[in-house]
Order: C-alpha cells, then structure tokens, then sequence
C-alpha cells in the first residue's frame, strides 16, 4: 500500500481517537474505535478464479444506536503490486455503512454480526492502457460478516478475528462483480459509559 494512503488512514483515525477522547466526558453513550490490520483475497473475474491476495488496514467507527445494535463506518485500504503475476498495481479502498449486532453474555468474549453498504475506488496500473500508466474506477460495495473480540479491560479489546464477504462491483472485462474475503486483526478502543 502506498505511503499516500497510509498517512490518510494513520490521520483519519487519529482525528477520530481525539473526537472520542474530546467526547468521553460529555457522553453517556458507547462509542469504539477499530484499526487493524487486513488480509483482502480478490476474486476477479468469478468462475475461473482470477484470484490474488492483498494486504492493507481497516478502520471502524462504531456508536451504539439500542441495546446490541451499532450504526457502523468502516473504511479500509488495500494493495497488490503484482496483481496475478502481470506486474501491474493495483490498490483498493472500500468506504461502508451499517449496522452491527453485538452480543455480551460473556464478560471476556464479544460476538458480532454486521452488514453494511456504500462504495469503492480503485487505482493503480491494473485500471491502465499499460502496465506503466495508471487508471481509476469506482463502483457500489457491500459486506457482511462478523467476528470476535477478546476483551481485555474496559477500555480495550484485541479483535481475535473479523471476517467479511466483501462484493465490490469495478470492471475486470467479465461480469464487473468481484467476490472477496476480507479478514481483519486489530485492537479496539472503547470510548463513552455504559459499555
């Protein structure tokens, strides 16, 4: 992933630890904050497998809405250099919205289910004439999935594992539909009371 990126996510999710931190007095309600990193397994075109792996990070922004459901922002970015051994680039950056359902029957483990849509942009030589010359494309993204957070205080917990089918609809010169498996690690920061 190119340094770009990672500087907009690194900012991105600083700004939004200093809103959390700034609101923590004034609110009653639970806010988290996710940063992690992410495995992104690209299938493009479906059927023959056109299939490569991407690295890249994922940042969520979560706040409860009623009891067990969060309204949900998560935005990642990921990158290949090598897409599928034909040296172009390729780098995608997914911006989603959704709901999220939690369960606390247990005092050290959480579970969680979401489903969330919005869209996605990607660039890179991959979208080019060439491999020298990049191009752009964007189209609507979904995701469902879940995962498992290990509570470690009350302010903290690892994500053990999140994993999320992720649809991304760009040109591959087939269907324009990609089906891909994001899984996610990270560390979660609990804001606000009533956690």
């Amino acid at each position: 992933m190119g340094t770009g990126l990672y500087r907009k996510l690194g900012v991105a999710f600083v700004l939004l630890l200093l809103c959390a931190a700034g609101a923590h007095a004034q609110i009653a309600t639970p806010i988290d904050a996710f940063v992690g990193y992410s495995y992104f397994h690209a299938n493009a075109p479906p059927g023959e497998c056109g299939c490569f792996s991407m690295n890249g990070a994922t940042g969520e922004f979560s706040t409860l809405l009623v009891h067990g459901i969060s309204g949900l922002v998560d935005f990642g970015g990921y990158y290949q250099g090598n897409v599928d051994k034909t040296g172009r680039t390729l780098r995608v950056e997914t911006f989603l919205f959704g709901p999220r359902y939690s369960t606390h029957h247990w005092r050290k483990v959480t579970l969680f289910g979401e489903s969330m849509f919005g869209g996605s942009t990607g660039s890179g030589t991959l979208y080019g004439p060439n491999a020298t010359t990049s191009g752009t494309a964007s189209g609507f993204s979904m995701a469902a999935g879940g995962g498992v957070d290990l509570n470690v205080s009350h302010r903290i917990s690892v994500r053990v594992l999140q994993a999320d089918y992720v649809m991304t609809r760009m040109p591959n010169f087939f269907d324009n539909n990609q089906n891909n498996l994001r899984v996610n690690f990270g560390v979660v920061f609990h804001f606000g009371q009533g956690r």
